[in-house]
């Protein structure tokens, strides 16, 4: 197993304090994996690709709100991200910060619930509006925690990281899988919408839990702490980010395009509704969605933690490939279902490929910046995907979209192929570094 990147460089500057963290590493780790298992959780429940599309699909009809969708989850979870790592810069201390913005999250959960339960009771278009301004703001939360999550593993879990990102995957998904099951069990025994109103507020009872395990999470003061630059000079910052850094720049084009591939993520359910399946097999199709991610994402955890994070994007362009070519030939429900599984495994990108290498390609002090740069940049592809899908699909058809898509992913795997694996960089960096000092000795 190498080495991370970063743990490297954050041990030249700082290895009293990774020595600190070292000795509540297992106790982190763990709480960060319940955290994180039981979260999922509430996820599966109020799956933007399973349950969501299916409950607005129900209520309105409407191809283009469904791809409304994930254009929403996608604004809310991406392009908050640089104002979530802005708020970490200039901290000691990232998990004040990381509680507030859970608590705020069960909050957004809670709004869902509600907004849902006005359903029969408000008109449509009301009942419409007040769940998308509440999805929106659940999106939102998704969106301010990542840096700040991401920083705080990043300076927590220096070794074996990619054990905790696959726990995290395993443990979420089998918990979500069970979740998944109860929730296609509600759906097909209880008239619509009272199935998904009950799913939505257990989703939120349940997403309670993981609080306690975020306030039992131990932290010492990072001893290199520069003053928060203004809001508006982190964006200026950006560009420069992104000039600078080739390899950076690559992988942000290769995830730029499999984020354009997932806009029909959305549709495939949506798709096997309007034929061979019932409405509750949407809660199937997110358990079989939710397990797969658990499973491959763990899987490329493993590979990620061993041999690099380069080499998992590009199995998850793969894989974005694969489910596209199984939506097209789908017919049954074992076939829709093997396509959520693929698309499930490659979803797991978002989780473990993007921090990760994120993380690996930043200096230390500036780790939640390349967090919140990454999924900042990449937002407008995955904003934008479903939205052309939503448009696509009454006129062209469900085949010439998933057929795009899977043309996208092919592009991501081969732009990804191009990307130095940061470890690599690093190390070749460091020979180089100390070939010139050798060479300055007298």
């Amino acid at each position: 197993m190498t080495t991370a990147a970063d743990v490297e460089r954050l041990r030249a500057i700082a290895p009293d304090y990774v020595a600190q963290m070292q000795r509540h590493r297992r106790r982190n780790t763990t709480l960060m994996v319940l955290e994180g298992g039981t979260f999922a959780i509430a996820m599966s429940l109020l799956s933007e690709t399973t349950m969501i599309p299916a409950f607005v699909q129900a209520l309105t009809g409407s191809a283009l709100l469904v791809g409304l969708v994930g254009a929403v989850f996608a604004l809310g979870r991406y392009l908050p991200q640089l104002v979530g790592a802005h708020l970490v810069l200039g901290r000691a201390r990232r998990k004040p910060l990381f509680l507030t913005l859970v608590v705020a999250e069960r909050v957004a959960i809670l709004l869902i619930a509600f907004a849902a339960s006005l359903t029969g009771v408000l008109t449509t278009e009301l009942v419409v509006v007040l769940f998308f301004l509440a999805f929106a703001a659940y999106s939102t939360t998704v969106g301010l925690i990542g840096p700040v999550y991401g920083d705080f593993i990043a300076k927590a879990v220096t070794q074996a990281r990619g054990w905790l990102f696959g726990l995290v995957q395993l443990l979420g998904g089998v918990l979500g899988f069970a979740a998944a099951l109860g929730a296609e069990r509600l759906l097909d025994e209880l008239p619509f919408p009272l199935g998904n109103q009950v799913a939505f507020w257990a989703a939120f009872v349940l997403s309670l839990f993981s609080i306690v395990f975020v306030s039992q999470l131990v932290e010492i003061e990072f001893p290199h702490v520069e003053p928060r630059p203004p809001f508006r000079a982190l964006l200026r910052e950006v560009p420069t980010i992104v000039r600078g850094h080739l390899d950076y720049r690559r992988y942000l084009l290769a995830r730029a395009a499999m984020a354009l591939a997932t806009g029909g993520v959305g549709f495939v359910v949506v798709v096997g509704i309007a034929g061979p399946l019932r409405a509750s097999d949407a809660a199937v199709m997110a358990a079989v969605f939710v397990l797969s991610q658990a499973v491959i994402g763990f899987a490329l955890a493993l590979i990620g933690n061993r041999a690099g994070y380069r080499l998992v994007a590009i199995i998850g362009a793969g894989l974005i490939v694969g489910g596209m070519i199984a939506a097209l030939g789908a017919s049954t429900l074992w076939g829709f279902a093997l396509a959520c599984a693929l698309l499930g495994g490659a979803n797991s990108l978002t989780f473990v490929c993007d921090p990760s290498m994120s993380i690996e390609f930043a200096p230390p002090g500036r780790t939640s910046v390349y967090l919140g740069t990454t999924l900042t940049l990449l937002a407008p592809f995955f904003i934008v995907g479903p939205l052309i899908a939503g448009v696509l699909i009454p006129l062209a058809g469900a085949t010439a979209v998933f057929t795009g898509c899977a043309v996208l992913a092919a592009v991501g795997g081969i732009l990804a192929l191009r990307v130095r694996e940061p470890r690599r960089a690093s190390r070749e960096s460091a020979a180089s570094s100390s070939l010139i000092s050798s060479q300055e000795e007298p």
